[in-house]
């Protein structure tokens, strides 16, 4: 999608399916590839996928209710948004009557991309995970399990919603600069941040926490790739990294892993050429 799209699309000229849990809008013509962005974030980090990606492909763009100005959902339950989108989701894909789609996710929905794969496995013909484990918080933790997370969680939902704007937005800097690596990027990812509803982000954040799929990898039967950043700046080494997302995924059937250097969260901003190219070639498989 070319900017002048993604202008059109934020003010609602080409939105073409309108949800109680997202909108979508879409973009050429030809085979249907669905892009799931993350928490508070926006679709506009797929901005450049319509042009990288290339002719023949009809590309979908999911806004989850809640974030980067779209308003939130009037059928949100707290701790349990990621299981609904992805049903709405599947719901969505059979209105294409195009058959299983290709479907990428990234972060927060990259976990309700799983999500679908396991509980609709007849919407979803591969799947492409970008930078998050089926376990979120063994980055925090590598021995993390769900229970033993929940108070840390909690602790960080309430944490988020009770901080005053002021704080709020120097918190939601800061960890914008962890996010990219490119200073002229950070203006749009606070704004999405900042313009997500709190109190959507904090629970959903909470519920990102505590959700393990771990074990549900078993039972996707789709073929799964997993692309995941890193950059000498962040936390983790390689060797750390390879072993948090090899044993987060081992249980798939069908797995392959990228890592992407000189990249940080947001790793199609980052490295467009490199994560575009693998999103070609997971495509022409």
């Amino acid at each position: 999608m070319q900017l002048g799209s993604i202008a059109r699309w934020l003010k609602g000229d080409s939105r073409v399916w309108d949800g109680q849990h997202f909108t979508v809008a879409t973009d050429g013509r030809g085979k249907d590839v669905v892009f799931v962005h993350g928490l508070a974030a926006s679709p506009e980090c797929w901005e450049e996928a319509g042009d990288r990606v290339g002719p023949g492909f009809r590309s979908h763009y999911v806004h989850m209710r809640g974030f980067a100005g779209l308003p939130p959902s009037g059928f949100r339950e707290p701790g349990n948004f990621m299981k609904p989108v992805a049903d709405a989701l599947a719901g969505y894909i059979r209105t294409l009557k195009a058959g299983p789609v290709a479907v990428v996710g990234h972060s927060m929905g990259g976990l309700v991309t799983l999500i679908l794969a396991r509980d609709h496995p007849d919407v979803v013909d591969r799947l492409m995970v970008v930078d998050v484990p089926a376990f979120f918080s063994v980055l925090i933790n590598p021995f993390a399990s769900a229970s033993g997370m929940g108070s840390l969680a909690e602790h960080s939902r309430r944490n988020y919603f009770e901080k005053s704007g002021k704080a709020l937005e120097d918190d939601l800097r800061r960890s914008s600069e962890k996010l990219v690596t490119a200073p002229e990027n950070l203006p749009r990812v606070l704004r999405w941040g900042m313009e997500s509803d709190r109190a959507t982000t904090a629970d959903v954040m909470a519920e990102v926490m505590v959700t393990d799929l771990r074990a549900a990898m078993v039972r996707i039967e789709a073929p799964v790739d997993v692309i995941y950043a890193w950059d000498k700046a962040g936390h983790a080494t390689k060797v750390g990294l390879e072993q948090a997302y090899g044993s987060s995924y081992s249980g798939l059937r069908q797995v392959t892993r990228l890592r992407i250097d000189h990249a940080r969260h947001y790793v199609m901003l980052d490295q467009p050429e490199i994560f575009y190219h693998a999103v070609r070639d997971w495509l022409a498989r």
